[in-house]
């Protein structure tokens, strides 16, 4: 009769079984953890991208802001009669163009007819005024 095997020298497959399953666990374990590691960057360099944008869009306010008030009708006037010594015209006359359709020219006329005198009609005086810096 033969004497049994020694319980270490048994071949046992659960034992592998349950050493293969616990090797998974741990793979999967490793894996999800860096998964969230990754996930973890993007967020904060999602963050960052986000302050930048809101950084950015805050200049663009405050040089749309900074562009509007050099260009208003005022700060433009006043600089012209301070920093220039700009002054309103006091004689303003009409040059009209003459087109020659034949020589494909145009010879300026200095407007002392009366039909350059006369402006505009009576209808549309109603709707053309004088041009001024300060409106």
């Amino acid at each position: 009769m033969k004497a049994p095997a020694p319980r270490h020298e048994r071949q046992n497959r659960q034992s592998m079984f349950c050493v293969l399953f616990l090797f998974g666990v741990l793979v999967s374990a490793l894996s999800l953890g860096s998964i969230r590691l990754y996930g973890l960057y993007l967020e904060q360099r999602l963050a960052d991208c986000a302050m930048k944008t809101e950084s950015v869009g805050n200049d663009y306010t405050l040089l749309e802001e900074y562009h509007a008030s050099l260009l208003s009708p005022s700060r433009i006037y006043n600089y012209a009669r301070s920093e220039l010594s700009m002054v309103t015209a006091s004689e303003v006359e009409t040059i009209k163009l003459i087109s020659d359709s034949y020589r494909g020219t145009a010879l300026a006329d200095a407007g002392n007819s009366s039909n350059a005198d006369a402006g505009p009609g009576v209808l549309s005086r109603v709707f053309v005024g004088t041009a001024n810096a300060k409106d």
